[in-house]
């Protein structure tokens, strides 16, 4: 017995320490993937004083960053994420932005009780007579959760937002799947009167968790409709949690150039295999669904402004942001 003892403790304890030693791995592994993305604005340059659309207020089109004026779109350096706006005129088109609008990155918070919540700078929506769309830098991600802080500005809002007109103010904030175009409602006040809400005049939180969401690419986007200077939306503080996509993780992705591409952009891959595509616009329409030829992809028919680019070779998917200029 004195000899078999030590031998059934050796045997309990090599199988211990490997049990201790796959969970401790397994453990570290995920950690190791476990990511934190985000922005709560504090990257972009920033300007003051009114943002002006140079634009036609009577159709849709991407908003573009003028000289000297609060920026509406960020092309990300590698820390925040970068955004993109766009406006949606109404039904009846008005002014829009023309006519110089209080919108885009900014250092003056809602009021002095409400300062941003994390650091100096957010993101200001208000006065944009039609619809103004903030869309986010896609990610591919597994089981994320996404978050915003928002404010409302404590003033008289107009109508429900079910009708695409002047009066019927609106706001949503939600989360799209770019792979099956599902969306997840984060706020939305659509068939509501904001004032009834109980949401003005204090910062707010909202997240949503896609537990079941595989190596999926989901995009944050804001809607914003509202006709007065009073009428502000604030946001600040925005996070994706989640474990990085398999994809992301086997392979560092595709090389792209030109970026920004006025007719061809051409996609290489260390990888041997055909490359497809698919291109949508920052509002998730997809516009271009195409198999590379000669590595070289044709955008000679967009208009400017951003889009999203989804690569797929193989199991390796890639997805990345396009700017087209003209």
């Amino acid at each position: 017995m004195d000899l078999v003892a030590p031998q059934v403790f050796n045997n309990f304890y090599t199988c211990y320490m490997k049990t201790f030693l796959f969970w401790a791995a397994l453990f570290l592994s995920s950690a190791a993937i476990a990511q934190t993305f985000g922005t709560s604005f504090e990257e972009p340059e920033l300007f003051n004083g009114l943002y002006t659309d140079t634009g036609d207020a009577s159709i849709a089109h991407n908003l573009a960053n003028n000289a000297n004026e609060p920026l509406v779109n960020y092309l990300t350096s590698g820390g925040e994420l970068g955004f993109n706006a766009s406006y949606v005129p109404y039904d009846t088109p008005g002014t829009g932005l023309t006519d110089g609008d209080t919108v885009g990155v900014t250092d003056s918070p809602p009021n002095n009780g409400n300062p941003f919540p994390e650091g100096i700078n957010g993101y200001e929506i208000s006065d944009t007579d039609g619809n103004f769309i903030l869309a986010f830098d896609p990610l591919e991600l597994t089981s994320p959760t996404i978050s915003i802080d928002y404010f409302i500005s404590e003033t008289g809002y107009e109508g429900d937002g079910t009708v695409n007109t002047s009066g019927s103010d609106r706001l949503r904030i939600y989360v799209k799947n770019l792979d099956d175009l599902s969306e997840y409602d984060l706020l939305n006040t659509t068939g509501n009167d904001i004032n009834d809400l109980g949401i003005e005049g204090i910062w707010n939180t909202v997240s949503v968790s896609l537990e079941n969401s595989l190596n999926s690419n989901v995009q944050l986007i804001i809607e914003a409709r509202n006709n007065s200077a009073a009428e502000a939306f604030f946001f600040d503080n925005i996070i994706f949690e989640g474990v990085l996509g398999a994809s992301n993780i086997s392979k560092s992705g595709f090389t792209l150039y030109p970026n920004p591409a006025r007719s061809f952009i051409t996609i290489l891959s260390q990888e041997t295999g055909t490359i497809s595509t698919k291109m949508y616009s920052i509002l998730g329409e997809k516009i271009i669904d195409t198999v590379l030829l000669e590595n070289k992809l044709d955008i000679s028919n967009l208009r400017s402004g951003a889009y999203i680019l989804k690569i797929t070779q193989g199991n390796y998917v890639s997805t990345k942001k396009l700017i087209v200029r003209k």
